[in-house]
């Protein structure tokens, strides 16, 4: 196990970094002058998204979910916190794919407020993974909304709600 979670823990900091670094990377599309500029920044974006990022975060959430199912004692409250956080890491992922696509027509210009927006979530997501791992705060029931805790709970809270 102690490969797995180092498997878990290495492909993660390569796609984080990967997150941290890829917005800096689609924003130098804003400083393009000519075709040769267009072509190398593209590569690297390209190269930098497709066969390092994308490769990184499969293994990262294939060694963690490997670990979830071999690790004993490990759902707890603070797990599935963790778990959806790494969720918006995955979206944030794809954002910047949607963007890396957006900018493959030369003088398309990236959106500067998106991927700071995105950069911002990653970051504040990241950090909290990092102290949910480390502290594993309880995180217990007591506070969760009664249709939370029981099955069928959110369509009896749609079903009373008048549209």
């Amino acid at each position: 196990m102690a490969w797995l979670k180092f498997l878990h823990i290495s492909a993660l900091l390569v796609w984080c970094a990967g997150l941290i670094y890829l917005p800096g990377l689609l924003l130098a599309h804003r400083k393009v002058t000519n075709r040769e500029d267009f072509v190398r920044i593209r590569n690297a974006s390209r190269f930098s998204y497709n066969a390092v990022t994308s490769p990184a975060a499969f293994l990262a959430i294939g060694a963690g979910t490997a670990l979830l199912l071999l690790a004993p004692g490990v759902l707890q409250g603070w797990m599935f916190v963790k778990l959806a956080l790494v969720g918006l890491l995955v979206m944030a992922h794809v954002q910047y794919g949607f963007v890396l696509s957006a900018l493959s027509e030369a003088g398309s210009q990236p959106p500067r407020l998106r991927l700071l927006a995105v950069w911002t979530l990653v970051f504040g997501a990241m950090t909290a993974i990092l102290w949910l791992v480390l502290d594993k705060p309880f995180l217990g029931i007591a506070g969760l909304p009664a249709w939370l805790l029981e099955p069928g709970g959110l369509q009896s809270l749609l079903s009373d709600t008048p549209i």
